[in-house]
């Protein structure tokens, strides 16, 4: 039996992708603005779970997801086939920088965020995982040549600074920001979700705290995933 995570919808089996299921890529998949229809773009697809998620949330939305290894590419087709979204999602296998496509409604990505040093014993992981694999400017550039009308990421909250800055130079603002804290009480912080657009305007900030102190789900977070999650 595949290795994997039952949403009410569909099942993400992941034992052939680096990168696994994770609270990350289910945080941009349940928080992203969505538009009403058009076309998706999801940058290092990994497993599908983000392009799964957004088909559902969005029932008039096309995705074409990418993703750079052949074995997760293979995992995320076979997740997408076996999904009621078969019809709307297109798996990619190759690099962003020699895709074709757009323009997009919205592009996502969970991207690589980790430094070079810090090592595990996959090369395939360690791809998934680092930087180094599709640096910050880069990524915008993509954004930018793929015709991005708006753009959402997931990120560390302390490097978030290293992607601002390449989008701004690619003519995107920054409209919305949620901070994410794992517990209550915690002082900081550990993940920034954010969306840019080409348009300037105000930034909405919001937060969203995971769990209780006692290690159950909060109330916040039980409503965001409940269409998803089994026990929510």
């Amino acid at each position: 039996m595949s290795k994997g995570f039952q949403f009410k919808q569909f099942f993400v089996a992941h034992e052939r992708s680096a990168m696994k299921v994770g609270t990350d890529g289910v945080l941009l998949g349940l928080w992203a603005a969505l538009p009403k229809n058009g076309a998706v773009l999801d940058i290092g697809a990994g497993t599908g779970l983000v392009s799964l998620m957004l088909a559902q949330r969005g029932e008039a939305l096309t995705l074409d997801a990418v993703e750079l290894d052949s074995e997760a590419c293979a995992q995320a087709q076979d997740n997408v086939a076996a999904s009621p979204f078969a019809g709307r999602i297109t798996l990619h296998q190759g690099d962003i920088n020699a895709f074709v496509g757009g323009p997009y409604r919205l592009i996502v990505s969970n991207p690589p965020f980790f430094s070079p040093d810090v090592r595990s014993p996959h090369a395939g992981r360690d791809q998934a995982r680092h930087i180094s694999a599709l640096p910050a400017p880069v990524l915008a550039a993509n954004c930018a040549r793929l015709g991005g009308e708006e753009v959402a990421m997931v990120l560390p909250w302390q490097a978030q600074h290293q992607w601002c800055e390449p989008m701004a130079e690619q003519g995107y603002h920054l409209y919305r920001r949620c901070a994410v804290y794992s517990v209550a009480g915690k002082s900081e912080p550990v993940r920034a979700l954010l969306q840019w657009r080409r348009q300037p305007g105000a930034l909405d900030c919001s937060e969203l705290v995971l769990r209780e102190p006692d290690g159950r789900w909060t109330a916040a977070f039980r409503a965001l995933g409940r269409d998803f999650y089994l026990n929510f």
